[in-house]
């Protein structure tokens, strides 16, 4: 995705772009097909993906005509502003979430980089190395691939956050880089349904789709395009009972989760793909400035080769056309400067954003830890777990009141920064008020209990051994 819109957005504005990826990706198909390629370079291929309000509006202005062609193939909007309880106000009109598959997306983007005379591509290679001029500060000047090498005046880093360019730099005599790093602690089972024709899915009542917390693991939906949606079950990485979520039989026993069990009634939907797992999950940011020097010239990073995070926050997307725009900008404005300016200027822009990001990722995976170990964890108060108050306590009262909703969407898709609702003392009140009313008496425990979701997965295993 990000080197997708890199190179599209900078093609787009008058620069000479080659795009390289390990996959054999560039050719033409329609996107029905585009649905069935097996991308061997991306583990979250399949996975779930979310379109905040933040992402759509960034990327529906640099690529309208991408975004019209999402549409026509079946891409859903769904207007989250209908469920906040009161008037609409200025801006509200923003808050429209795209359902729409991974695939679909890169096929979008796909057809029109592919007719952009500024950009050339080039599928089927790996890129091995850099090129460049060694020293305390080194300039990158090209890369080597699997087909030989390549020079040019700027490298984009697109490979994501498996990408190994901080060892390329440091052999060209690059400072150590300074990489902060913290694990998710989860893992995902996630599995697509085709909605039966009369069915869609609830999200009235919700934020924005159902997902919940049972205290032990977690649930997500997220509605994707032409009538699909995806569940996604999150387990503690430790939890090895609950692993058995790999298998098909053992993921459709979700439907003793009361507030998903309807989703997955076989005449309201059917399953249109295996069950997929992702683990070994972390929160990861890299800094290529030091001591207010950029670590190297010639090279920029974009996606998650900045920064990614615990994907259920459905940052990633977002952040993929982010930093693309910002450079784009950079270049467009400042023409003739020298590459340590630019790199200073494009980090500057890049850097609160995904850094404020990064750190609310990291506090609430620490949180959501303590408590599937069960610990108490004050959500009820600004004063106790303020990251688990703004984040659980906000959302169980943000149907109950207009502003509350209206703030909680807006920071939840990125709109606002985090600082907005953070800094606003008076509706965090509010929220203590809401949530003192709410849960005047300790609220039922999440069913089904985790013994209770153990006893009905096993049984439905043993169930499938027997019959096999």
């Amino acid at each position: 995705m990000a080197g997708l819109s890199a190179a599209l957005a900078l093609g787009r504005s008058g620069h000479d772009v080659l795009l390289l990826d390990r996959d054999f990706v560039f050719h033409k198909r329609t996107w029905e097909e585009a649905l069935l390629d097996k991308r061997e370079g991306i583990a979250h291929f399949f996975q779930p993906h979310a379109f905040w309000p933040r992402g759509r509006t960034l990327f529906k202005r640099a690529f309208p005509d991408v975004y019209q062609a999402l549409l026509q193939t079946g891409a859903f909007e769904l207007h989250l502003h209908r469920n906040i309880p009161d008037e609409t106000q200025p801006g509200d009109e923003e808050l429209i979430y795209v359902g729409v598959r991974r695939a679909l997306i890169e096929w979008a983007l796909l057809q029109k980089v592919m007719r952009e005379p500024s950009i050339l591509t080039c599928g089927g290679v790996r890129v091995t190395g850099l090129l460049g001029r060694p020293g305390r500060l080194p300039e990158a000047t090209g890369v080597r691939t699997s087909n030989g090498e390549v020079e040019a005046d700027l490298v984009i880093d697109a490979l994501g956050r498996t990408s190994p360019v901080f060892s390329w730099l440091q052999a060209l005599g690059a400072a150590a880089s300074q990489m902060e790093s913290s694990p998710c602690g989860l893992i995902y089972y996630s599995r697509y349904f085709q909605l039966k024709p009369d069915a869609a899915v609830p999200t009235r009542g919700w934020l924005i789709s159902p997902r919940g917390d049972l205290g032990y693991a977690g649930f997500m939906t997220f509605v994707a395009d032409n009538r699909t949606f995806a569940i996604v079950l999150a387990i503690p990485a430790s939890d090895t009972d609950l692993k058995v979520f790999q298998h098909e039989r053992a993921f459709m026993a979700c439907r003793h989760i009361p507030a998903i069990a309807g989703l997955v009634d076989p005449f309201f939907a059917e399953p249109i793909s295996p069950v997929r797992p992702m683990g070994g999950l972390s929160n990861r940011r890299c800094e290529f400035v030091r001591n207010e020097c950029p670590i190297a010239l010639g090279l920029l990073p974009v996606g998650d080769s900045l920064c990614h995070t615990n994907p259920a926050y459905a940052f990633g997307l977002t952040f993929s056309f982010i930093p693309t725009l910002e450079l784009c900008e950079v270049l467009r404005m400042h023409p003739g400067t020298d590459r340590e300016s630019l790199a200073l200027e494009y980090f500057a822009r890049i850097a609160p954003e995904l850094s404020e990001r990064y750190t609310f990722a990291c506090a609430l995976d620490a949180v959501r830890i303590r408590v599937w170990q069960g610990e108490g964890i004050d959500f009820m108060h600004r004063d106790g777990c303020h990251p688990w108050f703004m984040f659980s306590g906000a959302a169980a009262v943000a149907l109950d009141d207009g502003e509350v909703c209206r703030k909680t969407l807006r920071r939840m898709c990125m709109l606002d920064r985090l600082s907005v609702f953070d800094e606003d003392v008076p509706l965090q009140k509010r929220v203590e008020e809401l949530l003192a009313r709410k849960f005047a008496q300790p609220p039922p425990r999440p069913q089904p209990s985790r013994a209770e979701l153990v006893r009905v997965v096993t049984d439905s295993m043993a169930q499938n051994s027997v019959a096999s």
